[in-house]
């Protein structure tokens, strides 16, 4: 399969990283707390904030907003800093996380609570600890203690909640269908050369437009294909066309 096309606009990602074959790649404090020096030195080398993330015995979780079009400089200094310190740290050889990082674009802000959700309850759906406030290596427990560690998140979004106010939203489950969403990010389409991100969901031109013949014509317009708009609507492309032979 081919891989998607990596954009370093600057904007909100949800990033993840697993170790090579699943292997755990945290298993001392001193593993996560290189990690969290590591992030430190990355917010200020590369003006990368960030506003959530969890880290997991083999692997990790992060939304982060970046400011330049670096993003791919940035996490490849993340990961392989570390790589290069636990394989000293352990004696071992060879790759430590499974392939190149992924990124997944976010929507608009809505998107981006969502995905803070998921990723500050990942632990505790991991049934890693009983309490979601119990997890030490995520940003809600850099809210709650001080440590050498709070400036990771002294910009991130999460710190616009009360405490309370955030936690008691934290321990409220996902509903399935924002489950769903986790995943999903803004089309990629390349014209005349250059990549294009199309951040408009599908639906939003439905949302906006009475008609939707010029909802349909908006979403082409806005590079998406006949064959997605027809898969959004549960339709065939035999009806769209229909629908766009029709007078207003």
């Amino acid at each position: 399969m081919a891989r998607k096309p990596r954009v370093n606009d600057p904007g909100f990602y949800h990033i993840v990283n697993r170790g090579v074959n699943g292997s755990e790649i945290f298993n001392e404090k001193e593993d996560y707390f290189k990690f969290l020096e590591l992030m430190l030195k990355t917010k200020y080398d590369y003006k990368v904030i960030f506003h959530a993330f969890t880290i997991l015995p083999n692997h990790y979780h992060i939304l982060l907003e970046t400011t330049l079009p670096n993003l791919s400089d940035a996490m490849r200094f993340l990961n392989s800093a570390y790589a290069a310190w636990y394989n000293y740290k352990s004696g071992r050889i060879g790759h430590l996380w499974k392939g190149r990082f992924e990124s997944y674009m976010m929507f608009d802000e809505a998107h981006s609570w969502k995905v803070i959700k998921y990723i500050e309850r990942n632990a505790l759906a991991l049934e890693l600890v009983d309490d979601i406030e119990d997890y030490e290596y995520q940003s809600l427990y850099l809210r709650k203690k001080k440590t050498k560690f709070n400036e990771i998140i002294e910009d991130s979004m999460i710190l616009s909640k009360p405490l309370e106010e955030y936690i008691d939203w934290l321990k409220k489950p996902l509903e399935r269908f924002e489950l769903e969403e986790i995943y999903n990010e803004p089309k990629i389409v390349k014209i005349d050369g250059e990549f294009k991100v199309i951040r408009k969901k599908i639906s939003d031109f439905f949302e906006e437009n009475e008609s939707k013949k010029e909802a349909i014509l908006k979403a082409k317009e806005a590079g998406y294909k006949y064959t997605e708009i027809a898969r959004f609507l549960g339709v065939t492309q035999g009806y769209i066309r229909k629908i766009l032979q029709k007078e207003d």
